[in-house]
């Protein structure tokens, strides 16, 4: 299991808050924030990171689990 299926894990099936992640997992914060982030709107999220590659990936990984759901 991968840091990003541990995280959705937790976060979207068992309920953790994501503050609760960020002080479980403080070293992987960006990781944290990004999980957090997939419960947002691909169009929301065009509006909201200005940067390419990190929406990019964020959609990338929105589709992932998405699949996995």
């Amino acid at each position: 299991m991968t840091l990003y299926e541990k995280l959705f894990d937790l976060k979207y099936r068992q309920g953790i808050p994501t503050y609760e992640l960020a002080h479980r997992f403080p070293e992987h914060i960006d990781r944290v924030n990004e999980v957090a982030l997939l419960d947002i709107p691909e169009n929301t999220l065009k509006e909201l990171v200005p940067e390419k590659k990190i929406l990019e990936r964020l959609i990338s990984l929105k589709k992932q689990f998405q699949r996995m759901t």
